[in-house]
């Protein structure tokens, strides 16, 4: 039976491969506003990234939550602000996918996290190419924060969202190669239990972002 919590749900491994983890809401935070010298922005709008990437490295092993995630993306360790932020020019200031490669490099460098990362970019036109390698890699020890949207597409099925939105693969379905995903906002609450085709993910993400950021605590056999 998976725990609900007002910040985040605890989702128990199942029998057909889905991981322990930990689904950060996004919509539940709304206090980073200036704190610790983060002017203006709040994690409750535009917090996906963090959120998402709180629940990939809570799951795995490391207990940080999408307020500290942020504070680590937007701060240097002097306390200086770092500029991630995407769109300013329209307000919706989410974070830039380089942020998160910066936070992975830190969470190395300065908290000795004994992680691995890699990057997978599927062909856009031939996506099927790297189906296997990455159905392979999310069943065993990643888990995968990719950038959803309809960016760039007419014809854009808005599955996790109606904008740019990070969320996170956790586990693959072993009857069917389809995957669980952490998506952290309110649409996400009714997707716990769904599994989504590779062709899915694939129809929903952004162009010409890393695709698949894919992370795994190199210690750590998780949880299934």
């Amino acid at each position: 039976m998976n725990t609900i919590n007002e910040k985040y749900d605890i989702i128990l491994p199942n029998e057909f491969g889905r991981k322990y983890t930990i689904r950060y809401k996004q919509y539940m935070y709304s206090d980073i506003e200036g704190q610790d010298g983060i002017p203006n922005w709040e994690l409750q709008d535009f917090g996906c990234g963090p959120s998402s990437m709180a629940t990939i490295l809570s799951s795995i092993g490391y207990d940080l939550d999408p307020v500290e995630v942020a504070k680590l993306m937007l701060l240097d360790e002097y306390g200086n602000p770092i500029d991630f932020y995407t769109n300013k020019e329209t307000g919706r200031l989410g974070m830039s996918t380089l942020g998160f490669l910066y936070l992975l490099q830190e969470l190395i460098r300065t908290k000795s996290f004994n992680l691995e990362y890699q990057l997978v970019k599927y062909s856009y036109e031939h996506p099927e190419l790297k189906k296997e390698q990455i159905i392979e890699m999310i069943k065993h020890d990643y888990m995968a924060l990719i950038l959803v949207g309809p960016k760039g597409k007419i014809e854009h099925p808005r599955t996790f969202s109606n904008y740019g939105h990070y969320i996170a693969v956790t586990s693959v379905n072993n009857l069917n190669n389809e995957f669980y995903v952490a998506n952290p906002n309110k649409t996400g609450d009714s997707q716990i239990d769904t599994t989504y085709s590779y062709e899915t993910l694939v129809s929903n993400m952004y162009t010409n972002t890393f695709d698949f950021l894919m992370v795994k605590n190199k210690s750590l056999v998780l949880k299934k």
